[in-house]
């Protein structure tokens, strides 16, 4: 049982890792974080990645416009 448990939370923790990589799960890093300072860099990162995700969305936005036009 409790292989069980330990596997569901690390499997529910990857889940959790996709879905903010993704794009579905918008996510900020605070500057501290249990008491550990984030670094900058981290930080940065982190909101690239959720720039990167909104250029994506606005393109497909784009490209279903271009092509209803099409239509």
């Amino acid at each position: 049982m409790r292989r069980l448990v330990s596997w569901a939370i690390r499997l529910s923790l990857l889940g959790l890792v996709y879905a903010v990589m993704t794009g579905s799960v918008p996510l900020r890093l605070p500057e501290q974080f249990l008491g550990y300072k984030v670094p900058p860099e981290a930080r940065a990162w982190v909101e690239r990645n959720a720039e990167i995700v909104d250029y994506g969305k606005r393109t497909e936005a784009a490209f279903k416009t271009i092509a209803d036009s099409i239509k």
